[in-house]
C-alpha cells in the first residue's frame, strides 16, 4: 500500500538519531492510516497508542538531553510543550474505548505539523552547531 506520509529530508531538525526517532511518528501515522483505509482501525488502535507511548518517553527524554548538552535557550518551554503530548498520549490510552481511529490520526497530524515541524526546528540551529548525533 503506497504511504501517507514519506520522510523528506527538509524535516530534518540537523540530528540523524532525532531524525531517526521521527520517522517513527511517521511511520504510526502511515499504519494507522492503512488500517483506517483496511477497515481494521479498532484493532489497530492499541498498539498503536502503546507504540506511541513508548516513543513518546523515550523520545522526549533523549530530545531533551540533547538540548541540554547543546545549551538550547528554550529546554524549558520545549519540556512544557513535551509534557502536555505526554499528557494527551496517556489519555489516548485511559480513555481507548472512546478513541477513534480519526480522533488518534488527528492528534498524530497536529502533533507532527505543530510540534515536530514548529517546535522542534526551533532548536535545529543549536544541534548543527553542537555537532551532535
Amino acid at each position: 500500500m503506497t504511504q501517507y506520509m514519506v520522510w523528506r529530508p527538509a524535516y530534518s531538525v540537523g540530528s540523524a538519531s532525532i531524525d531517526n526517532q521521527h520517522k517513527q511518528i511517521i511511520q504510526i501515522i502511515n499504519d494507522l492510516h492503512e488500517a483506517m483505509g483496511e477497515g481494521d482501525e479498532s484493532a489497530a488502535l492499541r498498539p498503536l497508542v502503546e507504540r506511541l507511548l513508548a516513543y513518546t518517553d523515550m523520545h522526549f527524554e533523549f530530545e531533551e538531553q540533547v538540548m541540554e548538552e547543546c545549551g538550547y535557550p528554550d529546554l524549558e518551554y520545549h519540556r512544557h510543550q513535551h509534557d502536555e503530548l505526554r499528557h494527551r498520549t496517556e489519555d489516548l490510552q485511559r480513555y481507548l474505548g472512546l478513541v477513534t481511529g480519526p480522533d488518534l490520526f488527528y492528534f498524530l497530524r497536529e502533533w507532527w505539523l505543530d510540534h515536530i515541524q514548529e517546535v522542534d526546528r526551533r532548536y535545529s540551529a543549536y544541534l548543527k552547531a553542537a555537532v551532535l548525533p
